[in-house]
């Protein structure tokens, strides 16, 4: 799958130059079980959307003369498809139809997210769960990102801290909001060429696209590494497969998000297969729109192991 407009590639600079700040410990007893359950008449992307509270999605009709591709006994028009990067595509012009419905103001679904389902199911009552839920979403990406450009996939590090204006290279505060994963100097060759492919790729798309100032941005923020840099991590309620049914039933899970920036192209990551349980990431029309074709680009959450979630009404 592709993001074919990269226009606003790097709006992600604004988006991660916030405040940040500190969050208490939380134990268990201080975290909220999701007071929702499953809403068949809605999408299964979009009852993700409402567990990890990310508003402004929102369901579209197929009619008559709408086609999607390839759906045949999945019941994938609400649930999960193979990836359709290999061949096919979702043609649809319900689909393209609802870009417009996302460019609402303060919408989250302006944004690229990243979504985890961290499982807590045998996390101790006493346990920092902020913390834990935190490190648990970097390492997913971590894995993610490693597999995707094809290194070790215990090569990367984690730094999470609390205030824009610490030395994120070095500050590690369990709960903080802003994070990021990258991955060891042994990747600089490979690192170094997709960064400048990505700056090269984001530059046809926009002449006006300045390379030189996002490549010292970029390099700023990711050195010589391979990286997806975070902000906010937000740690949200309980959910279980009352809410999302694809859950195994008895095991409860903690929703994190945030949105996300990468030192590499996400047309590159979109295109990967997601190697690890619980990691969805969710791509907007908002600056790099989704789709084999940019006359019907639509949003869609990547999930695990080449599968795809549409925002598809049943």
């Amino acid at each position: 799958m592709k993001l074919l407009k990269a226009t606003a590639a790097f709006t992600l600079m604004g988006l991660l130059t916030a405040c940040g700040s500190t969050s208490k410990p939380a134990t268990m007893a201080d975290i909220n079980n999701y007071s929702g359950s499953f809403a068949e008449h809605r999408s299964y992307a979009l009852n993700l959307m409402e567990a990890a509270k990310l508003g402004g999605a929102k369901d579209v009709k197929l009619k008559d003369g709408d086609s999607v591709i390839d759906l045949s006994g999945s019941n994938a028009s609400f649930g999960f498809i193979d990836s359709l990067a290999s061949g096919g595509s979702l043609l649809t012009a319900g689909l393209s139809g609802l870009a417009g419905g996302l460019l609402t103001p303060d919408s989250d679904a302006q944004f690229n997210q990243a979504i985890a389902l961290v499982d807590i199911t045998n996390l101790p009552k006493s346990a920092d769960v902020d913390a834990y839920a935190r490190k648990e979403f970097l390492n997913k990406l971590g894995v993610f990102l490693t597999a995707t450009i094809g290194v070790e996939e215990t090569d990367f590090k984690i730094n999470t801290w609390a205030n824009r204006k610490d030395d994120h290279w070095s500050v590690t505060e369990p709960n903080g909001k802003y994070g990021k994963v990258y991955t060891s100097s042994s990747t600089h060759d490979i690192c170094n060429t997709m960064l400048n492919d990505k700056l090269e790729e984001a530059s046809s798309y926009n002449e006006d696209f300045d390379k030189a100032a996002n490549l010292e941005w970029q390099k700023e923020r990711f050195g010589e590494a391979c990286g997806i840099r975070t902000s906010p991590i937000l740690v949200g309620d309980i959910v279980d497969s009352n809410k999302l049914p694809w859950l195994e039933e008895g095991r409860k899970y903690i929703v994190v998000t945030s949105k996300f920036g990468t030192s590499i192209s996400q047309n590159i990551l979109a295109d990967a297969v997601i190697p690890v349980d619980g990691l969805y990431m969710y791509y907007t029309t908002n600056g790099a729109n989704v789709g084999k074709l940019k006359d019907t680009a639509y949003p869609y959450i990547q999930a695990p192991h080449g599968k795809e979630m549409y925002f598809i009404k049943p």
